[in-house]
């Protein structure tokens, strides 16, 4: 709920303000004092009393500070914020791990400068969610982290080339698990993996683990990178796109691997509006209206010489 340009987080305590007004306009009508003597003395005796000093008008004087006190108060309580962008947000609540196959039939099939590019897309698109790499040939290892600065990511993803993987062969399934346990390890809520190969190796044991990602949360997507070395198989792109899926991602290639992005941004805003706490960038000033709730209490307390 806005009011004059405020977010009010607890609307509900602005349903106290015109009560506190209609007892303010009662008790006012009652009288000053206590029981309303004004009315129950006659005028002349009254007159009397004040002039020995008997009758003392500091309720006359003070009759609207318990409902000015009240009033702040349920302003304060109502919980006037507006948006701020200097607030610390939680950190891994979203993660996304690129998985690059740097087998030979990559490295060598003559697209791997437009499959770094892929990876580098994949990074900048991400947005304020953390990504991490891994690589693969015969065995899988942890490239990067996870790292909120694509930049330098895609200074790593550049400087990528045959010699980075030790292992000759092509295991994604390795891949698979180790971007999963760094998905846990990392303590991450919401994390994606998006797979980068020309199928090479795939098979029954990475579509097993594919299937394990889907069940524990871990959407998988493909981007398809098609290459055919000398004497060697060519790619299949049917294996990969089946792959993704098993792992409930989306499909994309090098010409077109903008499905995968668009399913990374929109896979991310439907699961932050499905949370039951999502992260919240407001500055509340109720705290300063109870400041100065406190004035006109004191006020109600100060004796008179």
């Amino acid at each position: 709920m806005s009011l004059w340009g405020f977010e009010l987080l607890r609307p509900a305590w602005a349903l106290a303000l015109p009560l506190i007004g209609m007892f303010a306009l009662l008790f006012a009508r009652r009288g000053y004092a206590l029981g309303a003597w004004e009315k129950a003395v006659d005028t002349p005796l009254m007159a009397a009393l004040e002039r020995l000093g008997k009758v003392s008008h500091g309720a006359k004087q003070t009759r609207w500070l318990a409902p000015i006190t009240a009033a702040l108060i349920a302003l304060a309580l109502t919980g006037p914020a507006k948006n701020r962008n200097d607030g610390i947000a939680f950190r891994n609540l979203d993660g996304v791990v690129i998985v690059i196959d740097l087998s030979p039939s990559m490295t060598q099939g003559g697209r791997f400068r437009d499959a770094k590019t892929a990876a580098r897309l994949v990074a900048q698109s991400v947005g304020t969610r953390q990504v991490a790499l891994v690589v693969y040939g015969g065995d899988a290892y942890r490239a990067s982290a996870f790292t909120t600065d694509a930049d330098a990511l895609g200074q790593t993803i550049s400087f990528l080339d045959a010699e980075t993987v030790p292992d000759d062969g092509s295991r994604p399934e390795r891949a698979l698990a180790l971007a999963a346990k760094m998905i846990n390890d990392a303590e991450i809520i919401l994390g994606d993996i998006v797979l980068i190969t020309d199928g090479g190796g795939v098979g029954p044991l990475a579509e097993a683990q594919a299937r394990t990602l889907s069940e524990t949360g871990i959407p998988l997507s493909t981007i398809y990178v098609s290459s055919r070395v000398e004497d060697g198989p060519s790619s299949d792109r049917n294996a990969i796109d089946a792959l993704a899926v098993l792992g409930g991602g989306a499909q994309g290639d090098l010409l077109d691997p903008f499905p995968v992005t668009r399913a990374l941004r929109q896979g991310f805003e439907r699961r932050m509006r499905a949370m039951e706490d999502p992260v919240q960038m407001q500055r509340d000033y109720g705290r300063f209206l109870l400041l100065l709730a406190v004035f006109p209490a004191l006020a109600l307390f100060r004796r008179q010489a």
